[in-house]
């Protein structure tokens, strides 16, 4: 499996809400940073880190809208429609950058607007 194939497989995996499966992609010294926010380090803390996402966020549809890979270098543009409960579905957009070494993810870092991703679950007006 390519770089890009293996990020592919992974988002597809967070689609489905199968952590177990989309951990299968990462590393265990994988380092996860959703810009702005503090980067997470290491497979467990990213892992509880998108366990905690799961209750806030509802489920997540990824539709990645395009994506290159030269190398081990990924980058994607996506939207990803979260359903937060109680609220209505909404789509963000996101911009990814993922490096992959020997099949697995040992960087992502996505980018977004903190202030649409707020209004989306509710925390901002």
């Amino acid at each position: 499996m390519n770089a890009g194939e293996t990020v592919t497989a992974f988002c597809n995996a967070l689609t489905r809400s199968d952590l177990d499966e989309a951990m299968k992609y990462v590393a265990e010294d994988c380092v996860y940073h959703n810009i702005p926010l503090d980067p997470v380090k290491g497979a467990a803390a990213i892992r509880a880190t998108l366990e905690g996402f799961m209750p806030m966020l509802g489920s997540i549809a990824i539709d990645t809208q395009r994506q290159v890979a030269v190398g081990d270098f990924v980058m994607n543009e996506r939207i990803d429609t979260l359903s937060p409960p109680g609220k209505a579905k909404y789509g963000l957009p996101i911009a990814g950058a993922f490096e992959v070494k020997n099949g697995k993810i040992v960087a992502w870092r996505d980018y977004f607007c903190m202030k649409q991703f707020e209004k989306g679950i509710g925390l901002a007006v």
